[in-house]
Protein backbone atom coordinates (compact mmCIF):
# COMPACT_ATOMS: atom_id res chain seq x y z
CA UNK A 1 0.00 0.00 0.00
CA UNK A 2 1.02 3.80 -1.22
CA UNK A 3 1.57 6.11 1.58
CA UNK A 4 0.20 9.00 -1.06
CA UNK A 5 -1.44 8.98 -3.80
CA UNK A 6 -2.10 12.12 -5.65
CA UNK A 7 -4.56 11.77 -8.95
CA UNK A 8 -3.50 14.31 -11.63
CA UNK A 9 -0.07 15.67 -13.15
CA UNK A 10 -1.02 19.18 -13.65
CA UNK A 11 0.88 22.44 -11.53
CA UNK A 12 -1.15 21.25 -8.38
CA UNK A 13 -0.11 17.75 -8.40
CA UNK A 14 3.58 17.99 -9.35
CA UNK A 15 3.95 20.83 -6.86
CA UNK A 16 2.47 18.29 -4.55
CA UNK A 17 4.97 15.57 -5.60
CA UNK A 18 7.89 17.71 -4.95
CA UNK A 19 6.83 19.17 -1.74
CA UNK A 20 5.72 15.24 -0.13
CA UNK A 21 9.52 14.41 -1.42
CA UNK A 22 11.48 17.60 0.62
CA UNK A 23 9.46 16.03 3.70
CA UNK A 24 10.35 12.66 3.34
CA UNK A 25 7.63 11.08 1.68
CA UNK A 26 7.67 9.23 -1.55
CA UNK A 27 4.45 9.88 -3.25
CA UNK A 28 2.99 7.78 -6.19
CA UNK A 29 1.43 10.35 -9.10
CA UNK A 30 -1.60 8.10 -10.89
CA UNK A 31 -2.79 10.89 -14.48
CA UNK A 32 -2.80 9.92 -17.52
CA UNK A 33 -0.42 10.21 -20.29
CA UNK A 34 -2.40 13.24 -22.06
CA UNK A 35 -0.38 16.46 -23.18
CA UNK A 36 -1.12 20.06 -21.44
CA UNK A 37 -3.07 22.02 -23.83
CA UNK A 38 -0.60 24.05 -25.82
CA UNK A 39 -2.00 27.63 -25.08
CA UNK A 40 -0.25 31.18 -23.05
CA UNK A 41 -1.59 31.80 -19.73
CA UNK A 42 -0.36 34.19 -17.36
CA UNK A 43 1.71 33.40 -14.12
CA UNK A 44 1.29 36.03 -11.20
CA UNK A 45 3.95 37.40 -9.52
CA UNK A 46 2.13 35.82 -5.94
CA UNK A 47 3.68 32.58 -7.70
CA UNK A 48 7.15 33.08 -7.61
CA UNK A 49 7.84 32.57 -3.94
CA UNK A 50 6.04 29.54 -4.50
CA UNK A 51 8.54 28.33 -7.55
CA UNK A 52 11.31 29.18 -5.04
CA UNK A 53 10.26 27.42 -2.22
CA UNK A 54 10.39 24.04 -4.69
CA UNK A 55 13.40 24.78 -6.05
CA UNK A 56 11.43 25.27 -9.51
CA UNK A 57 12.13 29.49 -10.21
CA UNK A 58 15.08 28.66 -12.60
CA UNK A 59 12.57 26.60 -14.77
CA UNK A 60 10.94 30.13 -16.04
CA UNK A 61 13.73 31.08 -19.14
CA UNK A 62 13.43 31.85 -22.40
CA UNK A 63 11.78 29.16 -23.78
CA UNK A 64 8.88 28.96 -20.66
CA UNK A 65 8.08 32.50 -19.74
CA UNK A 66 8.42 36.27 -20.78
CA UNK A 67 8.60 38.95 -17.90
CA UNK A 68 5.05 40.98 -18.36
CA UNK A 69 5.18 44.27 -18.95
CA UNK A 70 1.94 45.47 -17.55
CA UNK A 71 -1.62 45.27 -17.94
CA UNK A 72 -3.97 47.45 -19.98
CA UNK A 73 -7.78 47.43 -20.64
CA UNK A 74 -10.86 48.80 -21.69
CA UNK A 75 -12.72 47.78 -18.96
CA UNK A 76 -15.37 50.67 -17.50
CA UNK A 77 -14.75 53.48 -20.13
CA UNK A 78 -13.73 53.15 -23.95
CA UNK A 79 -10.41 55.04 -22.83
CA UNK A 80 -7.78 52.50 -22.99
CA UNK A 81 -5.75 52.67 -19.58
CA UNK A 82 -2.88 51.13 -17.78
CA UNK A 83 -3.60 48.73 -15.08
CA UNK A 84 -2.21 51.02 -11.57
CA UNK A 85 -1.96 47.41 -9.44
CA UNK A 86 0.44 46.59 -12.19
CA UNK A 87 2.36 49.94 -11.68
CA UNK A 88 3.27 48.61 -8.32
CA UNK A 89 3.81 45.46 -8.19
CA UNK A 90 5.32 43.06 -10.58
CA UNK A 91 3.50 42.24 -13.00
CA UNK A 92 4.43 38.28 -13.47
CA UNK A 93 5.16 35.97 -16.73
CA UNK A 94 3.66 35.27 -19.80
CA UNK A 95 4.11 31.52 -20.07
CA UNK A 96 3.58 28.30 -22.19
CA UNK A 97 1.98 25.80 -19.82
CA UNK A 98 2.90 23.07 -21.85
CA UNK A 99 6.54 23.68 -21.91
CA UNK A 100 6.58 24.70 -17.94
CA UNK A 101 4.76 21.95 -17.08
CA UNK A 102 6.77 19.45 -19.14
CA UNK A 103 9.91 20.96 -17.19
CA UNK A 104 8.69 20.18 -14.11
CA UNK A 105 7.77 16.78 -15.13
CA UNK A 106 11.44 16.64 -15.91
CA UNK A 107 12.20 17.73 -12.90
CA UNK A 108 10.67 14.50 -10.78
CA UNK A 109 11.53 12.16 -13.32
CA UNK A 110 15.04 13.36 -12.09
CA UNK A 111 13.79 13.10 -8.39
CA UNK A 112 12.76 9.58 -8.94
CA UNK A 113 8.78 10.03 -8.27
CA UNK A 114 6.87 7.10 -9.41
CA UNK A 115 4.12 7.44 -11.57
CA UNK A 116 1.36 5.53 -13.29
CA UNK A 117 0.18 6.09 -16.65
CA UNK A 118 -3.52 5.72 -15.89
CA UNK A 119 -6.87 7.36 -14.91
CA UNK A 120 -8.41 7.17 -12.12
CA UNK A 121 -12.12 7.01 -12.20
CA UNK A 122 -14.02 6.71 -8.19
CA UNK A 123 -12.52 6.58 -4.91
CA UNK A 124 -13.81 4.60 -1.52
CA UNK A 125 -12.64 5.42 1.79
CA UNK A 126 -11.75 2.25 4.06
CA UNK A 127 -11.25 2.77 7.99
CA UNK A 128 -7.37 2.67 7.11
CA UNK A 129 -7.21 3.38 3.88
CA UNK A 130 -8.68 5.08 0.44
CA UNK A 131 -8.99 2.90 -2.74
CA UNK A 132 -8.62 4.48 -6.03
CA UNK A 133 -9.82 1.90 -9.05
CA UNK A 134 -8.66 3.07 -12.09
CA UNK A 135 -10.23 2.83 -15.85
CA UNK A 136 -8.02 0.17 -16.73
CA UNK A 137 -10.14 -2.08 -14.20
CA UNK A 138 -7.20 -2.40 -11.51
CA UNK A 139 -6.88 -0.63 -8.38
CA UNK A 140 -4.54 1.11 -6.07
CA UNK A 141 -4.47 1.35 -2.13
CA UNK A 142 -3.28 4.30 -0.37
CA UNK A 143 -2.93 5.60 3.07
CA UNK A 144 -4.18 9.31 1.96
CA UNK A 145 -4.93 10.35 -1.47
CA UNK A 146 -4.62 13.95 -3.12
CA UNK A 147 -7.25 14.83 -5.86
CA UNK A 148 -5.44 17.31 -8.11
CA UNK A 149 -7.27 16.22 -11.14
CA UNK A 150 -8.76 19.52 -12.42
CA UNK A 151 -12.08 20.51 -12.99
CA UNK A 152 -13.53 16.94 -13.83
CA UNK A 153 -12.73 16.31 -9.89
CA UNK A 154 -12.66 12.82 -9.70
CA UNK A 155 -13.54 13.18 -5.90
CA UNK A 156 -16.73 15.64 -6.75
CA UNK A 157 -19.77 13.32 -6.23
CA UNK A 158 -23.71 13.69 -4.87
CA UNK A 159 -21.91 13.95 -1.18
CA UNK A 160 -19.18 16.65 -2.01
CA UNK A 161 -20.33 17.88 -5.59
CA UNK A 162 -18.48 20.50 -7.69
CA UNK A 163 -19.89 23.97 -8.02
CA UNK A 164 -19.69 25.66 -10.80
CA UNK A 165 -20.37 29.20 -11.07
CA UNK A 166 -21.57 30.32 -14.34
CA UNK A 167 -20.95 29.19 -17.59
CA UNK A 168 -17.71 31.21 -18.95
CA UNK A 169 -16.10 29.71 -22.03
CA UNK A 170 -12.57 30.52 -23.51
CA UNK A 171 -12.40 30.57 -27.21
CA UNK A 172 -8.49 30.73 -28.58
CA UNK A 173 -6.30 30.83 -31.10
CA UNK A 174 -2.62 31.05 -31.44
CA UNK A 175 -0.23 32.81 -33.76
CA UNK A 176 3.10 33.49 -34.98
CA UNK A 177 4.12 36.08 -35.47
CA UNK A 178 6.19 37.13 -38.77
CA UNK A 179 10.38 37.44 -38.46
CA UNK A 180 11.29 40.27 -37.69
CA UNK A 181 8.08 41.54 -36.10
CA UNK A 182 8.37 42.57 -31.86
CA UNK A 183 5.68 42.65 -29.36
CA UNK A 184 5.62 44.32 -26.52
CA UNK A 185 5.23 41.51 -23.64
CA UNK A 186 2.61 43.19 -22.00
CA UNK A 187 -1.65 41.99 -21.83
CA UNK A 188 -4.40 43.41 -23.23
CA UNK A 189 -7.93 43.00 -22.15
CA UNK A 190 -11.07 44.37 -23.73
CA UNK A 191 -14.53 44.45 -22.25
CA UNK A 192 -17.30 44.14 -25.37
CA UNK A 193 -21.02 43.59 -25.04
CA UNK A 194 -21.04 40.11 -25.28
CA UNK A 195 -17.53 38.90 -22.71
CA UNK A 196 -14.12 39.87 -22.66
CA UNK A 197 -11.17 39.63 -24.67
CA UNK A 198 -7.52 38.84 -23.71
CA UNK A 199 -4.58 38.96 -25.70
CA UNK A 200 -0.89 38.52 -24.48
CA UNK A 201 2.57 37.43 -25.71
CA UNK A 202 4.27 33.80 -25.95
CA UNK A 203 7.43 32.25 -25.49
CA UNK A 204 8.49 31.38 -29.02
CA UNK A 205 7.49 35.00 -30.57
CA UNK A 206 3.99 34.19 -30.29
CA UNK A 207 0.55 35.79 -29.63
CA UNK A 208 -2.24 34.29 -27.83
CA UNK A 209 -5.50 35.94 -28.90
CA UNK A 210 -8.41 34.86 -26.78
CA UNK A 211 -12.34 35.36 -25.90
CA UNK A 212 -14.49 34.66 -22.66
CA UNK A 213 -18.23 34.31 -22.82
CA UNK A 214 -20.78 32.38 -21.78
CA UNK A 215 -21.21 28.56 -23.40
CA UNK A 216 -24.92 29.71 -24.31
CA UNK A 217 -23.98 33.01 -25.34
CA UNK A 218 -21.47 31.79 -28.21
CA UNK A 219 -22.13 32.16 -31.82
CA UNK A 220 -23.70 29.49 -33.51
CA UNK A 221 -21.19 27.75 -35.70
CA UNK A 222 -17.78 29.49 -34.69
CA UNK A 223 -15.82 26.75 -33.81
CA UNK A 224 -15.34 26.16 -37.62
CA UNK A 225 -15.72 29.51 -38.91
CA UNK A 226 -12.75 31.68 -39.17
CA UNK A 227 -14.18 34.50 -40.79
CA UNK A 228 -16.75 34.55 -38.39
CA UNK A 229 -13.81 35.11 -35.46
CA UNK A 230 -12.00 37.86 -37.73
CA UNK A 231 -15.34 39.62 -37.77
CA UNK A 232 -15.73 39.52 -34.17
CA UNK A 233 -12.15 40.63 -33.80
CA UNK A 234 -12.76 43.45 -36.33
CA UNK A 235 -15.51 44.66 -34.09
CA UNK A 236 -13.08 45.63 -30.88
CA UNK A 237 -11.34 48.27 -30.78
CA UNK A 238 -7.93 47.96 -28.72
CA UNK A 239 -7.33 44.07 -30.00
CA UNK A 240 -8.14 44.92 -33.78
CA UNK A 241 -5.28 47.58 -33.27
CA UNK A 242 -2.78 45.35 -32.20
CA UNK A 243 -3.69 42.88 -34.46
CA UNK A 244 -3.57 45.10 -36.88
CA UNK A 245 -0.16 46.59 -36.08
CA UNK A 246 1.65 42.92 -35.66
CA UNK A 247 0.27 42.07 -39.32
CA UNK A 248 -2.34 39.17 -37.54
CA UNK A 249 -4.62 37.71 -39.59
CA UNK A 250 -7.58 36.26 -37.54
CA UNK A 251 -9.35 34.43 -40.53
CA UNK A 252 -5.68 32.79 -40.88
CA UNK A 253 -6.00 31.16 -37.39
CA UNK A 254 -5.34 27.05 -37.57
CA UNK A 255 -7.67 25.86 -35.43
CA UNK A 256 -9.93 27.92 -32.74
CA UNK A 257 -9.75 26.42 -29.16
CA UNK A 258 -12.34 26.13 -26.50
CA UNK A 259 -12.10 25.39 -22.83
CA UNK A 260 -14.06 26.13 -19.50
CA UNK A 261 -13.55 29.12 -17.71
CA UNK A 262 -15.94 29.62 -15.26
CA UNK A 263 -15.45 29.72 -11.30
CA UNK A 264 -15.77 26.02 -10.16
CA UNK A 265 -15.42 25.34 -6.27
CA UNK A 266 -15.55 22.38 -3.46
CA UNK A 267 -17.10 23.75 0.27
CA UNK A 268 -14.96 20.73 1.42
CA UNK A 269 -11.39 20.45 0.32
CA UNK A 270 -10.77 17.63 2.99
CA UNK A 271 -12.67 14.18 3.31
CA UNK A 272 -11.16 12.23 6.27
CA UNK A 273 -8.03 10.89 4.32
CA UNK A 274 -9.18 12.92 1.09
CA UNK A 275 -7.48 16.16 0.41
CA UNK A 276 -8.39 18.71 -2.69
CA UNK A 277 -5.73 21.10 -4.28
CA UNK A 278 -5.59 22.82 -7.98
CA UNK A 279 -8.60 22.71 -9.57
CA UNK A 280 -10.18 19.91 -7.73
CA UNK A 281 -10.27 21.80 -5.05
CA UNK A 282 -11.42 25.36 -6.85
CA UNK A 283 -10.99 26.84 -10.37
CA UNK A 284 -10.78 30.64 -10.87
CA UNK A 285 -12.47 32.61 -13.42
CA UNK A 286 -8.92 33.99 -15.31
CA UNK A 287 -10.42 37.43 -15.08
CA UNK A 288 -8.17 37.80 -11.38
CA UNK A 289 -4.79 36.39 -13.62
CA UNK A 290 -4.15 33.93 -10.10
CA UNK A 291 -5.55 30.44 -11.20
CA UNK A 292 -1.73 28.97 -11.29
CA UNK A 293 0.11 30.63 -8.45
CA UNK A 294 -3.14 29.25 -6.32
CA UNK A 295 -2.86 25.81 -7.86
CA UNK A 296 0.84 25.80 -6.45
CA UNK A 297 0.30 26.97 -3.65
CA UNK A 298 -2.76 24.54 -2.64
CA UNK A 299 -0.47 21.51 -4.12
CA UNK A 300 2.07 22.86 -1.59
CA UNK A 301 -0.10 23.31 1.36
CA UNK A 302 -2.04 19.97 0.61
CA UNK A 303 1.10 17.87 0.92
CA UNK A 304 2.08 19.59 4.20
CA UNK A 305 -1.48 18.49 5.42
CA UNK A 306 -0.92 14.84 4.51
CA UNK A 307 2.58 15.21 5.81
CA UNK A 308 0.88 16.42 9.24
CA UNK A 309 -1.70 13.39 8.67
CA UNK A 310 0.86 11.11 8.59
CA UNK A 311 2.43 11.81 11.76
CA UNK A 312 -1.36 12.47 13.50
CA UNK A 313 -0.91 16.00 13.52
CA UNK A 314 -3.85 18.15 11.86
CA UNK A 315 -2.61 21.45 12.91
CA UNK A 316 -2.00 21.68 8.47
CA UNK A 317 -5.20 20.68 8.02
CA UNK A 318 -7.44 22.93 9.44
CA UNK A 319 -5.30 25.90 8.51
CA UNK A 320 -4.97 24.80 4.59
CA UNK A 321 -8.39 24.48 4.57
CA UNK A 322 -9.68 27.34 6.22
CA UNK A 323 -6.74 30.15 4.51
CA UNK A 324 -7.94 28.40 0.82
CA UNK A 325 -11.51 28.51 1.53
CA UNK A 326 -11.50 32.31 2.69
CA UNK A 327 -9.25 33.31 0.13
CA UNK A 328 -12.06 32.02 -2.39
CA UNK A 329 -14.28 33.95 -1.05
CA UNK A 330 -12.02 36.75 -0.82
CA UNK A 331 -11.66 36.25 -4.79
CA UNK A 332 -15.38 36.14 -5.69
CA UNK A 333 -15.92 39.82 -4.08
CA UNK A 334 -12.40 41.12 -6.10
CA UNK A 335 -14.35 39.26 -9.13
CA UNK A 336 -17.61 40.43 -8.72
CA UNK A 337 -16.07 44.32 -8.20
CA UNK A 338 -14.24 43.70 -11.16
CA UNK A 339 -17.29 43.19 -13.66
CA UNK A 340 -19.44 45.73 -11.40
CA UNK A 341 -17.55 47.68 -12.52
CA UNK A 342 -17.99 47.51 -16.44
CA UNK A 343 -21.46 49.17 -17.31
CA UNK A 344 -21.49 50.44 -20.38
CA UNK A 345 -23.40 47.34 -21.90
CA UNK A 346 -26.36 47.66 -19.13
CA UNK A 347 -28.91 45.16 -21.59
CA UNK A 348 -26.14 42.61 -22.51
CA UNK A 349 -27.40 39.30 -21.36
CA UNK A 350 -23.17 38.97 -20.16
CA UNK A 351 -23.16 41.73 -18.37
CA UNK A 352 -26.68 41.43 -16.45
CA UNK A 353 -26.25 38.24 -15.31
CA UNK A 354 -22.74 39.42 -13.29
CA UNK A 355 -24.07 42.75 -12.24
CA UNK A 356 -27.17 41.27 -11.31
CA UNK A 357 -26.01 37.83 -9.76
CA UNK A 358 -26.30 37.74 -5.86
CA UNK A 359 -22.38 36.91 -3.92
CA UNK A 360 -21.90 33.27 -4.16
CA UNK A 361 -21.85 31.95 -0.44
CA UNK A 362 -18.99 29.69 0.30
CA UNK A 363 -19.27 27.12 3.38
CA UNK A 364 -17.07 27.67 6.39
CA UNK A 365 -14.91 24.66 6.35
CA UNK A 366 -16.61 21.94 9.42
CA UNK A 367 -15.52 23.19 13.03
CA UNK A 368 -14.19 26.83 11.87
Amino acid sequence: MHQVVILGAGMAGMACARTLLRRGCRPLLVAPSQDTPNRGETLSFRASPHLERLGWLGLLDAETAIACQGRYSIWGSATLRRDSFHQERESGWHIDRQQLESRMAKALDADDVARHYAKARRLSQRPAHVVVDLADGSSIEAAFVVDCSGRAAVTADGATPMRRLGKLVACYGIFELEQGVEAMPATLVEAVEAGWWYMSMMPGNRILLCFFTDSDLLPAGLRNDAILWADMVSHTHAISARVASLGIDPAACPQLQFAPASTTTMSKLIDHRIVRAGDAASALDPLGANGLATALWSGIRAAETVAGALVRDNTASRHYERQFLEGIASYLITQRAIYASERRFPGAPFWQRRNDAPLQNIASPAGA
